[in-house]
């Protein structure tokens, strides 16, 4: 009797023991569903639109999956029809068992399933819920001051050899100003578009030298009317909207002040983005293409997949060193012949760096010497 008493009891302890396991689980599962419940959206049925596209508000959201609740009562009916479930000393077996019911009584919750008798199973299965929660976080801007402290890297290598600490001034103008950039690359443009051969000028309709006595009869020729022999689709007549030498410009006027400051906001713009990188220098060891590619590939720049890239440096060579012959215009002469071949890359000095360049290639690389130079013309 006493063996026979202390299994039962050993077997009721036991039972309450996984009783209680599975209560615990079920408060911490309903606890979790109540801070997903909040990240859980229906996709609406008026709106049509791939959840895939970029421009959805669900992209990058993982879908939710539903199960109708018909096939959770059948499911229930069939684990409750068992003579185990039923029994009060179920084994640990069973108690995983009981687990699973309320798993799925769980999910039923997670998924929005109703418990109104009269739940529409159709309507269920249309549903199409999104888990926000799975997004992945947009990326966000380092925050001023500590955006201008940015670290150097080594041209050669693609590592990291120190930092640096940029001008407020010239690359920390917050916010960016569109309409200052706007405006200072209209004026680039019309200045390129500006007098452009200014000697080219053709002759109009009173300058081409021929009779003004009209050519033919006005009808019955049965060809088109003509009045005189100087039009414009005529062979020997004038020429059609053509230049007009020094009367044609299209130059337009800036303030220099706001052409600074066009040059301040972009690469304040560039800084924010992402897409500056300090160099300590751009001395190329040949001037062999391939070299320069294999070195811009650890920026993920140029070659079949890479981005765009305009380098800027400011270099200067001592009269009489070994360097003197490897520099002119500010630029390594290696790394100008180099990236002649490179369509992604364009590489200029400090002086020829304007806003119209910067805004065109994705990345924007600057030496040292070219942010004092900068630095030092813009803050004027």
């Amino acid at each position: 009797m006493s063996i026979n008493s202390n299994n039962i009891s050993v077997t009721t302890t036991s039972a309450a023991v996984t009783n209680n396991q599975v209560y615990f689980r079920s408060i911490a599962s309903a606890a979790s569903l109540k801070t997903k419940k909040n990240t859980i959206v229906e996709l609406p049925p008026n709106l049509k639109f791939d959840p895939r596209a970029k421009s959805s508000p669900f992209y990058g959201a993982d879908e939710v999956v539903q199960t109708s609740r018909r096939n959770h009562q059948l499911k229930k009916k069939k684990v409750e029809g068992g003579q185990e479930a039923a029994s009060p000393t179920a084994t640990g077996d069973d108690a995983i068992t009981a687990k699973d019911i309320d798993d799925d009584d769980d999910d039923d919750e997670y998924s929005g399933v109703d418990d109104d008798d009269d739940y529409n199973d159709e309507a269920e299965e249309e549903r199409v819920l999104y888990d926000l929660s799975t997004k992945s976080d947009i990326p966000r801007a380092i925050p001023l001051p500590q955006r201008l402290h940015v670290p150097i890297m080594d041209f050669k290598s693609g590592e990291e050899v120190g930092t640096f600490h940029l001008s407020e001034k010239t690359f920390g103008c917050d916010p960016v100003r569109v309409d200052i950039l706007q405006r200072v690359v209209v004026w680039q443009r019309n200045k390129k578009r500006g007098k452009r051969n200014a000697g080219a000028r053709t002759k109009t309709i009173s300058e081409v030298s021929g009779s003004g006595r009209k050519v033919r009869n006005q009808k019955g020729g049965g060809v088109a009317r003509a009045g005189h022999s100087r039009p414009a689709h005529w062979r020997g007549g004038a020429k059609a909207h053509g230049p007009k030498g020094n009367i044609q410009d299209y130059t337009t006027k800036l303030n220099k002040k706001v052409r600074r400051m066009g040059m301040r906001h972009a690469l304040s713009q560039k800084l924010l983005e992402g897409n500056l990188v300090i160099t300590n220098d751009m001395a190329a060891t040949t001037h062999k293409t391939k070299v320069l590619d294999e070195m811009l590939n650890r920026f993920n720049v140029s070659g079949k997949y890479g981005v765009t890239a305009l380098m800027v440096d400011d270099a200067q060579a001592e009269k009489g060193s070994e360097d003197e012959s490897f520099v002119y215009g500010g630029v390594n002469v290696n790394l100008k012949v180099a990236s002649g071949n490179l369509h992604k890359v364009k590489v200029q000095n400090q002086i020829a760096c304007n806003v119209y360049d910067m805004l065109k290639y994705k990345k924007l690389f600057l030496s040292l010497d070219a942010v004092r130079a900068l630095e030092a013309r813009l803050e004027k």
